[in-house]
């Protein structure tokens, strides 16, 4: 299925999509407008055709075919298109992870804070653990600064 950006005027490739920046979704893009048809009724021609024995048969030949009516229509291709996330949404996200990070680590937090833990195998976690609460801090701010709660 083919990728485009946002206004739909330039395809894009897989591989070039930064998914931290933004998501796919589905749309269709315009191919052509087919015109209302109205039903036009089968043409037949007569042949006739004489028999060995003197007489006639007559048989009808179809010349064109029935045309059924049909509505005017706008033919669609399915497509994807990469949306950016805005600002907003990027640090939201950013957010999450974090958080997530921190989740994932918690269950070491507590077994150094129930001992179970040296301060030397617990350092560098924690470290890390403090950095990303300080990111958090830090894109939860310029949210609130923004208006964004």
């Amino acid at each position: 299925m083919k990728i485009y950006n946002q206004d739909k005027t330039q395809e894009l490739n897989r591989q070039e999509l930064d998914f931290e920046k933004g998501y796919l979704k589905h749309d269709k893009l315009f191919v052509a407008h087919h015109d209302a048809t109205e039903a036009i009724a089968a043409v037949y021609e007569d042949r006739i055709v004489e028999e060995e024995s003197g007489g006639i048969s007559i048989y009808k030949d179809l010349v064109t075919p029935a045309v059924e009516a049909k509505e005017a229509w706008d033919e669609y291709e399915e497509i994807q298109v990469y949306v950016l996330f805005s600002e907003q949404e990027v640090s939201e996200r950013k957010i999450a992870k974090l958080k997530a990070k921190l989740r994932e680590t918690d269950y070491q937090a507590i077994k150094f804070s129930e001992g179970e833990m040296s301060l030397e195998d617990y350092a560098e976690l924690k470290e890390k653990r403090a950095a990303w609460r300080q990111k958090i801090n830090e894109l939860e701010e310029v949210l609130y600064e923004n208006g964004h709660n």
